[in-house]
């Protein structure tokens, strides 16, 4: 009876040390998250305690970390004093996974616990020895009742994370590797651009003017003034000078002519980086201008996915921008997070609840994702847009409301694009091959033809020398190719002759009449014996031969050597040819298999070729 009274003692006090309050349950992760505090004290304080319930056995590791950015919105709304807070997830059977640590400065993105942390915290788990068996349970069951008062208390808010601490097992908290939470650089380019320094963005705007005001804090105004600096004078109200020197938050500004009149205010708003925005300054970095002066804040870059997410708030006619309504940028080249609905449902929400945090105050939003920033928000080229949907808060519970049956995809309508600009590059590439195949098919039949000429001028060797020869021409009326080559100029040459050694400048001619060879630009090697010798003849103007004429010089581009005397060999028509086209290695079987890979049904005429 003792034990019983004892054990309902135990309860009371375990009911009374703590309680949960269920915060959001994600179906698409299967997770509950309930924000841990002290029973009878509310669970909204600085610092929050969540727990990450799952209910599955072996939960994905990386899933809190997805799931805290998003919960920012959520937080800002039901608990705006948190800044900060402490996380633990667990499995279906209670087990504790992994843990770890969040801030609102960071966007509230996950930070593990590193193993030797929770390994120091366990040393001291020896103190609840005699109650083993329950794992979730046991840390409880090792608090004695008489401390239940001390629960009542506001101090204790923050404590049962530690109470839960002994129950770790070691092995367990080491599962989940410490890169998957961890908030990795946001350096990354898309499409060749990157997230610049707000100075430098800065400086690259040529359209503003600088003016400073009575404390010597400096606005940059987006509106032209038609009187030199020295001319003018500011002073603000109620605005903060940053570390940098410029404006920041809520303020007023007027400029005045050192006459006395009114150049420039504005009175509803306030400022970044000097900048005049109407309406509640949102606290984001400047990333830049697009081509109409629009202003780019930098949200949000989500290094996992390659996602730069920009809010671009629109210039209005007295040159400030309009921070009440603006446009979401999703500048990624990550195509498939717009492939499925979660996905699509996770890329805009992981904006939304930054948006929570750093313009509480917009409540419509048009979103945009796309490949290029220049192409595609500068120059409007809807080919590197991804998806195009509205998004607009609820009255009431000042929750983010879209329909993705509404949205615009480009996605796929892109996809097939690219698939028949592919399709069309195929056949194209096809054709040209067809072309060259054609191409190199009528050369093929020409040097068929050539070889049936050759075999048939084989029986007339004056005919067939006729075709080899080349030389220069003379007539007593014209005069002909002989009188240019008197003036300095060279004509083709093609001729069978006799080399009888080397020379002075190269190799002397013996036959059909002296001359000098110079075989250097020849891939052939020039030696005593008979040749057929192609190239271009030209006169020396010192030199003459023994027939006190010009010496004629000849530069060689090709050689082939002949295996007989006055290159009788040469009447073998193969040979000629080959020598006529430049290939060594020509056959017939091969000239007649190009034809019928040119055209496959087109029969080859046989001729006399055997």
């Amino acid at each position: 009876m003792k034990s019983l009274f004892a054990l309902g003692l135990l309860t009371l006090a375990v009911s009374a040390h703590a309680a949960d309050h269920r915060l959001a349950y994600s179906k698409a992760e299967n997770v509950e998250v309930f924000a841990e505090h002290a029973a009878g004290q509310p669970w909204c304080g600085a610092k929050l305690q969540l727990r990450f319930a799952f209910a599955s056995a072996a939960p994905d590791a990386a899933a809190v970390g997805r799931l805290l950015p998003k919960l920012g919105g959520l937080i800002a709304n039901q608990c705006a004093t948190a800044t900060e807070l402490q996380w633990y997830s667990t499995n279906e059977a209670g087990q504790r996974l992994a843990s770890g640590s969040a801030a609102q400065t960071s966007g509230w993105q996950a930070q593990l616990d590193t193993p030797s942390a929770p390994a120091q915290a366990a040393a001291p788990a020896p103190a609840p020895a005699p109650a083993p068996a329950p794992a979730a349970e046991t840390p409880v069951a090792a608090a004695p009742a008489p401390e239940t008062p001390v629960v009542a208390a506001p101090s204790p808010a923050p404590e049962p994370a530690p109470v839960a601490e002994p129950a770790a097992p070691a092995p367990v908290e080491a599962t989940p590797p410490a890169p998957v939470v961890s908030a990795p650089s946001p350096d990354f380019t898309v499409a060749g651009w990157q997230l610049p320094v707000p100075s430098e963005a800065l400086a690259k705007a040529s359209f503003l003017t600088e003016v400073a005001d009575q404390n010597g804090c400096r606005f940059r105004l987006a509106v032209k003034l038609q009187d030199p600096v020295q001319n003018v004078r500011a002073e603000s109200q109620g605005v903060t000078c940053g570390s940098d020197g410029y404006a920041q938050g809520q303020g007023k500004l007027s400029v005045m002519r050192s006459d006395g009149v009114r150049l420039y205010s504005f009175n509803n708003g306030g400022f970044i980086n000097g900048l005049a925005v109407t309406g509640k300054v949102p606290n984001l970095p400047v990333a830049g201008f697009d081509d109409d002066n629009n202003l780019l804040l930098s949200l949000l870059s989500e290094p996992a996915s390659k996602v730069h997410y920009l809010l671009r708030l629109s210039r209005n006619y007295n040159g400030s921008w309009n921070a009440d309504s603006g446009t979401l940028l999703a500048l990624t080249e990550n195509r498939d997070l717009f492939r499925d609905a979660d996905s699509i449902r996770r890329t805009i929400e992981v904006a939304t609840a930054r948006l929570d945090q750093a313009a509480p105050e917009l409540s419509h939003l048009r979103f945009y994702a796309m490949r290029d920033l220049q192409q595609g928000l500068f120059k409007g080229d809807r080919d590197f847009w991804l998806y195009e949907i509205n998004l607009s808060r609820q009255y009431r519970t000042r929750l983010w409301d879209y329909n993705l049956q509404n949205a615009q995809n480009y996605l796929f309508a892109l996809e097939r694009k690219e698939a028949e600009q592919q399709r069309q590059a195929e056949l194209q590439r096809q054709r040209e091959e067809q072309l060259q195949r054609e191409l190199l098919g009528r050369q093929a039949e020409q040097q068929l033809q050539l070889y049936r000429e050759l075999r048939r001028e084989t029986r007339k060797p004056e005919e067939l020398y006729q075709r080899i020869s080349r030389d220069a021409s003379y007539s007593p009326t014209g005069g002909g190719s002989y009188v240019g080559m008197l003036k300095g100029g060279s004509v083709d040459y093609s001729q069978i002759v006799y080399l009888g050694g080397k020379t002075e400048g190269g190799w002397e001619v013996e036959y059909p009449y002296e001359a000098v060879l110079d075989a250097e630009d020849s891939e052939q090697e020039a030696d005593k014996g008979w040749f057929l010798v192609k190239g271009k003849a030209r006169l020396d103007g010192e030199r003459l031969d023994k027939q006190q004429l010009p010496l004629t010089l000849i530069t060689a581009s090709s050689l082939l050597a002949c295996q007989e005397d006055e290159c009788a060999d040469l009447r073998d028509p193969l040979t000629l040819l080959r020598h006529e086209i430049g290939d060594p290695n020509w056959t017939v079987e091969g000239a007649k298999e190009v034809v019928k890979q040119a055209w496959p049904d087109r029969a080859v005429e046989q001729g006399d070729e055997q």
